[in-house]
């Protein structure tokens, strides 16, 4: 098939729906299918380097209708359609439901008579409040609209499906989940970890954050937990991988809690670099507060083999059995963070067992040749 990846999340954009749609289009170019990313031009930084190893995952970009390097800014739907019309694509596949060059990607597709998918990434504030979601669905009339044209809708968990039900019907949801590279993010023997670029002091217990440096993440969080892991652990160290707007206010709240020599601020880490530094922890961290729809980062680290501290909110849990795969405590509360990683970093037996079984459960469940399989067979459905 000839496949067109749509979404305004692209590199140089990070996140979940950027990496997400980099691993399905590799897996995708695998399996024999011509891929091209379709995404918006961004200061005219190029992403095509991501995709050095493959023979036909093409990037196209888009122009904005304006100069501005903001996802919401729409782009010319004229250029959509016509890359779509000369690309002869069987199928266009849209991320992410509420930017415009995926939405824009669906209706220049239905007026070209191709199929189209649409994957639901995102779930926002009080997610499941259907007194709130549904009549607001209606006043955002154009998503509504621009939702209902996919011939199917793919959410990454459940909790992202009630979510986009919301402004369609749950008939047309299908749960898909997000994929990891399990053969890229796997466990390394300690020795490969002790020689990292990133370790600078000794081997102590190391616990790390990967993500955005945004308030919903609950990175503050972490570090008012740390004080009470470092009563257990006086040399432990924290490392945190992201930039964000908090960047600022973290590092001023580090210099209070007076924990400056035992966190590392490694600001943005290259992606080829993050399996490494997955293989530096005892123990990885996401704090979330709200709207997570499921934590790509989580995948990485349980195909990692390490053990997870989640906090019990939007899709994680979908993701991270308690007392199976990791263990998940109450959102905001520093106090059960810290005890939880406490005991992780205390009960080897337990980190063990809780990594084995992260690792087992990627590689029956995550793997993007399984993902990709089950994504094919939408595909195959709307032909």
């Amino acid at each position: 098939m000839k496949i067109a990846l749509c979404t305004d999340w692209f590199f140089p954009r990070i996140g979940g729906v950027s990496s997400h749609v980099a691993g399905l289009a590799l897996e995708l170019e695998k399996r024999g299918h011509e891929v091209a990313i379709i995404t918006k031009q961004t200061n005219n930084i190029n992403g095509s380097k991501c995709f050095q190893s493959a023979k036909s995952v093409q990037l196209r970009y888009v122009k904005p209708l304006a100069h501005i390097s903001m996802v919401l800014v729409p782009p010319n739907l004229n250029e959509i359609r016509e890359v779509l019309r000369k690309g002869g694509f069987d199928i266009v596949h849209a991320h992410h439901a509420f930017t415009p060059t995926s939405l824009l990607s669906i209706a220049a597709a239905k007026k070209l008579g191709i199929p189209a998918i649409l994957t639901n990434h995102t779930i926002f504030l009080i997610s499941d409040a259907g007194y709130l979601w549904v009549p607001t669905s209606y006043i955002l009339f154009p998503f509504r609209r621009y939702i209902s044209k996919a011939d199917r809708v793919i959410a990454v968990s459940k909790t992202a499906a009630e979510f986009i039900g919301h402004f369609t019907t749950q008939e047309r949801i299908i749960v898909i989940p997000n994929g990891v590279d399990i053969d890229r993010f796997r466990p390394i023997d300690s020795d490969a970890a002790n020689n990292s670029a990133f370790f600078v002091t000794e081997k102590e217990p190391t616990i790390l954050y990967v993500g955005r440096l945004v308030h919903r993440k609950g990175v503050h969080i972490l570090l008012r937990a740390m004080p009470y892991v470092l009563e257990a652990f006086p040399r432990a160290q924290l490392l945190i991988a992201g930039n964000g707007y908090m960047y600022g206010f973290i590092k001023l709240l580090i210099k209070r809690l007076n924990i400056e020599d035992n966190v590392k601020l490694l600001g943005f880490v290259p992606d080829k670099e993050l399996p490494e530094l997955y293989n530096l922890s005892d123990v990885f961290v996401l704090p979330s507060l709200y709207s997570e729809s499921f934590g790509i980062t989580l995948l990485e680290a349980m195909a990692s083999g390490k053990p997870i501290v989640a906090s019990k909110v939007g899709g994680i849990p979908e993701v991270v059995e308690n007392g199976w795969t990791g263990i998940l405590v109450r959102r905001g509360n520093e106090k059960d963070l810290a005890d939880a990683i406490i005991k992780i970093l205390t009960d080897h037996s337990l980190a063990e067992t809780l990594a084995s079984n992260a690792r087992k459960l990627v590689e029956e469940r995550y793997s993007w040749s399984i993902v990709t399989e089950e994504i094919e067979s939408v595909y195959k459905e709307v032909l």
